[in-house]
């Protein structure tokens, strides 16, 4: 039950974020125009941001999500390895439907440092990593090491997701979307992963 009460808060947070950010949410518009000059004096920064963001793209969780479900297989976890691999593919589709459907126009007040050709929201950046990183550390990793891994799956999208606004190319409310529905995702799918382990230990 808490486990689905976060879920649930987190698919409202996703939602709020959806219908009242943009163009037309000052905070969002200010938030950019405040990390765009930061960004206008800080090369170096935004050089290494450039190399963040890369870790949420489709080669870092995709790649790095299907490599994990390839190496689960390997050591005999069928179960787990089809259940992650599942998970790359329907959270990516989820998230680029999400796109298709609310159509949100990204901030494009300045020359953006990196190349984007979809819709702004939710940060697919931000949710995917989110939603992979996450079921990857609730998943493949042993109970006794999955508190840690956890915490440095969450931390490792939030730097991902931060990049984001820095580099013009989201609202910070699409990152928090994105955010809020990997999170989600990733519960769903550590709950079922809990619970056939569960069932097979009674068997």
């Amino acid at each position: 039950m808490p486990r689905a009460l976060a879920a649930i808060a987190l698919l409202l947070l996703c939602v709020a974020a959806g219908v009242i950010g943009g163009i037309d949410f000052p905070p969002d518009v200010s938030m950019i125009h405040q990390l765009e000059a930061i960004r206008a004096g800080s090369p170096a920064l935004t050089s290494v941001a450039i190399a963040i963001t890369q870790a949420g793209s489709a080669y870092g969780t995709i790649g790095g999500g299907l490599a994990t479900a390839a190496w689960l297989a390997w050591r005999d976890q069928r179960s787990k390895a089809i259940l992650l691999g599942l998970t790359v593919i329907a959270e990516r589709l989820v998230i680029d439907g999400m796109k298709l459907l609310i159509d949100r126009t990204r901030p494009a007040f300045d020359l953006h440092p990196v190349v984007t050709n979809s819709s702004s929201f939710p940060s697919g950046h931000a949710g995917n990593s989110m939603a992979v990183f996450l079921s990857i550390a609730l998943v493949a990793v042993p109970r006794a090491q999955r508190l840690p891994a956890i915490v440095l799956a969450v931390l490792a999208s939030l730097l991902v997701g931060s990049t984001r606004p820095y580099l013009g190319v989201h609202w910070p409310s699409d990152v928090i979307g994105g955010w809020a529905l990997g999170a989600a995702i990733a519960i769903l799918v550590g709950s079922i992963a809990d619970a056939r382990a569960s069932k097979t230990a009674q068997q």
